[in-house]
C-alpha cells in the first residue's frame, strides 16, 4: 500500500526552504556591502591654504604620498596623494621656496582611523597679499 503525503507538511517544507534560502542571500548581501565600505574609504571634500613639507614614512600604503600640506594655523598636517606631474610639481616648488598653496581634492579616510589623506584634484599658488585670508 502506497503512504500519501499529508499536503500541509509538503506546503510547510516547502515555506521553510524557501524561507532559509531568502535568509542566506540577504546575509550574503549585507556581508558583500560590509566589506565594500571597509574597503572603500570615505570621502570629504577639501579646501586648505598652507605650507607644503616632504612627506616622511607612509605608514598607511595609500597613495602616491609625497608631501604634507601644513595648515596655515599650524594645527594640522594633511597628507597629500598627487597623481598629476603639474600638482606634483608646484608641491615640489612649494616645499622648497616655502610659498603658500591652495589644495583642492577628496579628504579619503581608510579603515584605520590614523590613515587619512588628500586626493589632491588641484594646487594653486596663493599671492602673499592674500596669505593672511586662508
Amino acid at each position: 500500500m502506497k503512504k500519501l503525503l499529508n499536503p500541509v507538511a509538503v506546503l510547510l517544507s516547502v515555506a521553510i526552504a524557501g524561507l532559509i534560502t531568502t535568509g542566506v542571500a540577504l546575509n550574503a548581501r549585507a556581508a558583500e556591502k560590509s566589506a565594500k565600505q571597509k574597503q572603500n574609504p570615505q570621502e570629504f571634500q577639501f579646501d586648505k591654504v598652507g605650507t607644503v613639507t616632504k612627506h616622511g614614512v607612509d605608514s598607511c600604503m595609500e597613495g602616491h604620498i609625497l608631501y604634507d600640506l601644513n595648515s596655515v594655523d599650524h594645527k594640522t598636517k594633511d597628507w597629500l596623494s598627487t597623481s598629476s606631474k603639474t600638482d606634483e610639481a608646484l608641491l615640489d616648488k612649494a616645499s622648497k621656496d616655502g610659498r603658500w598653496v591652495r589644495v583642492k581634492g577628496t579628504m579619503m579616510v581608510g579603515v584605520e582611523a590614523n590613515c587619512k589623506w588628500v586626493k589632491v584634484s588641484s594646487v594653486t599658488s596663493v599671492k602673499k597679499s592674500s596669505q593672511n585670508k586662508p
